[in-house]
């Protein structure tokens, strides 16, 4: 049975049929597989596959293939090409898709801008885990794939919580809501009383 593959930060699943899948079950439009002979393309300097254990760690199975032996293959992640028997350069690291594109992903600040926010508040969304983990941090900066952002805004705990997208609810966190609900409805109530009172002033004096 072909193993399940995760990548970005376990935002992709690559399902048994092949298929890349964002976690609500919808195939990642474009996706395609990464191989180990697509990252030496990029880095022709590398002679070892170091390289990709900074992607995914390898089970025994393949370090046992790329040490020329032969396991079954069900135990490998490897790219199919017909009748053709894979080498060492098929072997899956992660997932190709265009919005993974450095110019389509987007930062702290257009996650902000497109929610509506500041900057503050979706570092604040980050640090109470109500924001999915980014897909790719680059230096101490973080991106995010369009579609998981947008897939957010429609679920964020502001239009219901979901806890099958974001989790169940960290401790302390209901009571907060509670209170802030509370603090909402005593204001209305004082803001109703206030101008109750004045319309009865204004009646006295008339």
């Amino acid at each position: 049975m072909t193993r399940l593959l995760r990548a970005c930060n376990d935002t992709y699943v690559r399902d048994e049929q092949g298929v890349w899948r964002y976690p609500w079950g919808d195939a990642v439009p474009g996706a395609t597989d990464l191989t180990l002979s697509d990252l030496m393309a990029i880095d022709r300097g590398s002679g070892s596959y170091d390289l990709m254990e900074e992607f995914r760690p390898l089970n025994g199975a393949e370090l046992r293939w790329l040490a020329g032996r032969r396991p079954e293959l069900d135990q490998i992640l490897v790219r199919r090409r017909g009748t053709r028997p894979p080498h060492a350069g098929d072997l899956i690291v992660g997932m190709h898709a265009p919005e993974l594109h450095v110019l389509a992903m987007m930062t702290v600040s257009d996650v902000a801008q497109d929610a509506g926010v500041s900057k503050a508040t979706i570092d604040s969304y980050r640090y109470r885990g109500y924001l999915p983990e980014p897909q790719v941090t680059c230096g101490r900066t973080p991106l995010w794939a369009r579609p998981i952002v947008m897939r957010w805004l429609a679920t964020r705990p502001g239009c219901g919580w979901r806890s099958d997208v974001y989790g169940p609810r960290a401790a302390g966190d209901e009571t907060e809501r509670t209170e802030t609900e509370e603090q909402a409805r005593a204001q209305v109530s004082r803001t109703a009383e206030a101008g109750a009172r004045s319309g009865a002033s204004t009646g006295a004096r008339t």
